[in-house]
């Protein structure tokens, strides 16, 4: 028996080398088809949760839309009748004279204007006639009213409370 040449051992190795390299590259694609399977396997099991939560979410919201339930669209408010925003502006003018009388009480004079009376005024003008006279003029939307110091209150206000008590929340 002869040696085997120099040439054929290197021919062996090169041979290992590339079935080593045959080997690896189908091992990697058997991998990747195993994760292909697994991917395609997953979105299958998924497919089928995401047409359920799409018919929930389609029953709510024609719930939603055909109920249109308080807790999400809460209900408009109704506009105030002129009864109503009349009464508004005649207590809160009465509060304003009485802030004005309290103050000419305490300090024997009028004030200059309503905020140093400690009043509010919002809609409300306050005009000083002479040492003892004063005169509130007040808006609320189309309502007007005049209250002068002559004025008692009590009749300014008639039945203000009343109507404000009676109106609908």
């Amino acid at each position: 028996m002869t040696n085997p040449s120099p040439a054929t051992a290197e021919k062996k190795a090169l041979l290992r080398a590339f079935d080593t390299v045959l080997k690896t590259q189908a091992d990697e694609r058997e991998a990747e088809q195993r994760a292909a399977e697994a991917r395609r396997l997953a979105r299958a099991r998924s497919r089928p949760l995401m047409w359920v939560c799409a018919a929930v979410m389609i029953f709510i919201t024609g719930y939603l839309w055909v109920e249109q339930p308080e807790w999400v669209f809460p209900a408009r408010a109704q506009p105030e009748s002129m009864a109503v925003k009349e009464a508004s502006l005649r207590i809160g003018m009465a509060n304003a004279a009485q802030h004005v009388e309290r103050y000419r009480q305490r300090n024997g004079r009028l004030p200059a204007s309503l905020s140093e009376a400690g009043a509010h005024g919002g809609e409300i003008d306050y005009e000083a006639l002479g040492a003892d006279g004063w005169r509130l003029m007040g808006s609320n939307g189309p309502a007007r009213l005049t209250l002068t110091s002559a004025e008692p209150l009590t009749k300014f206000l008639g039945n203000s409370f009343e109507v404000i008590s009676r109106r609908r929340s």
